[in-house]
């Protein structure tokens, strides 16, 4: 690592276990995320959903702050203060200038810290999260993935949706939040990602309340990840399942085993991805869409996890041409397993990732994200030189190789659309229709 490198990436690890990352830039911009290492996945059955409720309920106010005073400070200084939730992580991430470093820290400090849960709060923010829900069963591009998930994963964690289902988060109550919040936002859990124009000393000066031995309410001991929820990724089910529903269109994904975060065959996978569904001039647009006019939207994807993942396509077509855009997928990926790829072709896709990698760097909040997953999934931080030089190691052998793997997995298909005809049915055989 060089003198320059060290000087921009820092990284502290504190008495109790919380974890400090930040990486210095000469951005206008500062980006500051609390990142808890919780999720979907953390759940049980009977609190599918709590990890998103959580999300919702820490913009609800502190003991010194109402929901208007946070909101109130952040837009004062023109910063956006937002959070997502994954299903291995959760993230809070606020947007401001370099100036607002204390200001930032004091708010994401106070809502992981001081959050007081109130109950009218709740009760609102329920209604709200009931309407995420119907809101993902009225956009079928986002519910099919959702389903094919449940499908393939089964009762694990990682199958389950992560805003929950209507009936659990009807019934989830304030003991169920507070209890999953005190068992997981815990020092040892989370990670503080900041990516700006400051120094690592200065983060650590503002930081003063969240490296204290213990957190108010948190376990006196660190738990096992067996205490946490943490239960190993099961085999991914193999099957065709078509779930009935009045649309005009089927929504369908393909999808197999794809690397988990670590993986030697990630970067490999990654360039397949961009060839096959990873923009306009990728095989499975010109194939289905320009050549074909079956779908409009068409695209490939990859999902990883500690120790599990996913490799899907998906497309929208009409109902009698089911089986050909289903044949189309197959073909693109058993293609790139039967022939090399040239090398001019591969350079070409490796120029175009490495351009969304070098473009992404201009970004503080890019980075932020950046350096904060490698921490988490990988435990060491990538520079953007790093990147890009894993892409460029990459072989027209690396790439065939792990689009033959995936030709060899276990295939799912999920449809959801119309009712099928018997005609239909039989050309897709075998499959399991679900009304």
């Amino acid at each position: 690592m060089s003198p320059a490198h060290s000087r921009r990436y820092r990284k502290t690890v504190f008495s109790n276990g919380l974890t400090l990352i930040s990486e210095r830039q000469p951005f206008r911009s500062l980006s500051l995320g609390i990142w808890v290492k919780t999720g979907t996945r953390y759940e049980r059955v009977q609190e599918a959903g709590v990890s998103h409720f959580l999300e919702h309920m820490l913009f609800k106010g502190t003991d010194t702050r109402s929901p208007l005073d946070i909101a109130r400070e952040v837009d004062q200084v023109g910063g956006d203060f937002n959070a997502f939730t994954a299903r291995e992580y959760t993230c809070f991430h606020i947007l401001l200038l370099n100036r607002d470093l204390e200001l930032g820290l004091d708010i994401l400090s106070d809502v992981v810290l001081n959050s007081s849960f109130e109950a009218s709060e709740m009760e609102r923010e329920r209604k709200v999260i009931l309407q995420e829900i119907s809101m993902v069963e009225e956009s079928p591009e986002e519910l099919v993935h959702d389903l094919f998930f449940e499908r393939i994963y089964g009762r694990h964690g990682l199958g389950r949706p992560i805003l929950g289902s209507e009936r659990s988060i009807r019934r989830m109550r304030r003991a169920d939040l507070l209890r999953f919040f005190r068992k997981h936002y815990c020092p040892e859990r989370i990670v503080i990602s900041v990516a700006g124009d400051v120094s690592h000393e200065a983060i650590r000066r503002r930081i003063r309340g969240l490296i204290r031995g213990t957190w108010p309410g948190r376990p006196a001991r660190r738990q096992s990840r067996g205490e946490l929820g943490y239960e190993p990724a099961p085999s991914l089910k193999e099957g065709r399942w078509w779930m009935v529903r009045p649309l005009e269109q089927v929504h369908l994904v393909w999808g197999v085993e794809g690397p988990h975060y670590g993986s030697r065959d990630w970067y490999p996978a990654l360039l397949l991805n961009v060839l096959l569904g990873g923009g306009m001039s990728s095989s499975l647009f010109q194939e289905i869409r320009e050549k074909h006019g079956l779908a409009y939207s068409v695209y490939s994807s990859l999902s990883p996890f500690l120790d599990s993942g996913v490799f899907t396509i998906y497309a929208g077509t009409s109902l009698p041409q089911v089986p050909l855009c289903l044949r189309l997928m197959e073909e693109s990926v058993e293609k790139m397993g039967k022939s090399l790829l040239p090398e001019n072709e591969l350079k070409t896709v490796k120029d175009n990732l490495k351009g969304t990698v070098l473009l992404s760097s201009d970004s503080a909040e890019s980075r932020m994200f950046s350096i904060a997953r490698n921490e988490i999934f990988e435990g060491k931080h990538l520079r953007v030189e790093d990147l890009c030089r894993e892409i460029d190691q990459v072989t027209p052998q690396d790439v065939r190789r792990v689009a033959r793997r995936l030709i060899k997995a276990k295939r799912s298909t999920l449809f959801l659309g119309p009712k099928p005809s018997r005609q239909l049915l039989s050309k897709l055989r075998p499959v399991t229709v679900i009304r």
